[in-house]
């Protein structure tokens, strides 16, 4: 299936949960080594571990953007336990990106795994 480039429109143009959270229970700076981009995942947790909001901001061009937005859409509503469970595929049945842009579903769930440990952490959620 050939990638939807007016859907890629829509969500850089949208850019949804595209913002700085205010009152993140955690929040996680990621660097991309692969292409140098910069992520910056918010997460406000419930102290049962379930996750109220998700957002994030990015250095990064419209791949990272379409990749961070799935995620955190992925995880909203969800347990810090089941949202560990997101993966590339996940993100990929969502939106399908193109053979060379691949590594961008990798990186944002690599990015959120990273914040879901650091939730788990300072919640002490198992």
């Amino acid at each position: 299936m050939p990638m939807d480039f007016e859907r890629y429109k829509k969500m850089n143009d949208e850019k949804e949960n595209y913002r700085e959270m205010e009152g993140a229970t955690v929040d996680h700076v990621y660097h991309n080594d692969a292409c140098g981009d910069g992520y910056h995942i918010f997460l406000k947790v419930s102290p049962q571990g379930l996750i109220e909001d998700a957002s994030y901001t990015t250095t990064g061009c419209g791949f990272g953007l379409a990749a961070l937005a799935v995620v955190t859409k992925l995880v909203k509503g969800k347990t810090l336990a089941e949202a560990e469970g997101v993966g590339p595929a996940d993100i990929e049945a969502d939106f399908e990106f193109p053979e060379k842009r691949r590594n961008y579903p990798v990186t944002a769930v690599e990015a959120m795994r990273q914040t879901l440990a650091q939730a788990r952490e300072k919640l002490a959620v198992h």
